[in-house]
């Protein structure tokens, strides 16, 4: 009797999990179902071509050799079309004065020429040169709230020469080390190279009284070339 009733609760309870489980799967696909109604696949248009593929595979004649697109192909068209979807042609611009590619290249030309037309100053130029690499000061002025040094960098040697700026040193007459900043200075010089102008800024405030300044700058990593130049004269100005 007792074995009776075992084995009825036994299939009493594997007839509700069969029941459960049957409900949940219909109520996780309704639910399912009911997520993804508004979902719909983006149309690249490839539906009605694969459609008349097919229509003209199913007409192919025996014999009759048929190409297919290779994947790359069909990611090409794909990706162009989503590139041009909803994009309007560009309307081109004409200007007939002046085209704009040759903005930068006049700019760049206005400023050689603006360095070439400054007056040279008394005690300029201040050179030194070593290991090959040459470095001279050529002019300094005041700009923008900053006192600033015209600068020539080349390189005369065989070998490249590589510089980091933040080993620039700027002292003045009393030994004091100033903040400085290089600009337009090249971190790497390839052998013989060009003449490579470009500026050392220091805050004006900081050249108040004092009579002359000092620039030293190393090669890195192996720090064995010492470009060093003294006295250079900070003018009066009004």
């Amino acid at each position: 009797m007792r074995l009776r009733a075992s084995l009825v609760y036994t299939l009493a309870m594997l007839f509700l999990m069969i029941v459960a489980g049957i409900v949940g799967m219909t109520l996780g696909t309704t639910l399912g179902r009911e997520a993804l109604k508004g979902v719909t696949q983006p149309d690249f248009g490839l539906s009605s071509r694969t459609a008349s593929s097919s229509e003209e595979e199913d007409n192919v004649e025996p014999g009759q050799v048929v190409s297919f697109l290779s994947e790359s192909d069909i990611l090409k068209r794909v990706k162009e079309r989503v590139a041009t979807k909803g994009k309007a042609p560009a309307t081109p611009v004409a200007n007939a004065d002046t085209p704009s590619d040759e903005a930068p290249g006049k700019d760049a030309t206005s400023e050689e020429e603006a360095k070439k037309s400054r007056p040279k100053q008394m005690g300029f130029p201040i050179v030194s040169k070593d290991g090959g690499v040459l470095m001279e000061v050529v002019g300094a002025r005041p700009e923008a709230g900053s006192w600033v040094l015209d600068v020539n960098l080349r390189n005369e040697g065989t070998k490249p020469v590589r510089f980091l700026y933040s080993f620039l040193d700027v002292t003045d007459d009393r030994d004091r080390a100033l903040s400085a900043t290089a600009e337009d200075l090249p971190g790497e010089l390839q052998p013989l190279s060009e003449n490579f102008s470009g500026t050392i800024r220091i805050p004006k405030a900081l050249v108040d009284g004092v009579d002359s300044l000092s620039v030293s700058l190393t090669d890195y990593p192996d720090q064995k070339i010492q470009l060093k130049l003294d006295g250079i004269p900070v003018l009066k100005t009004e």
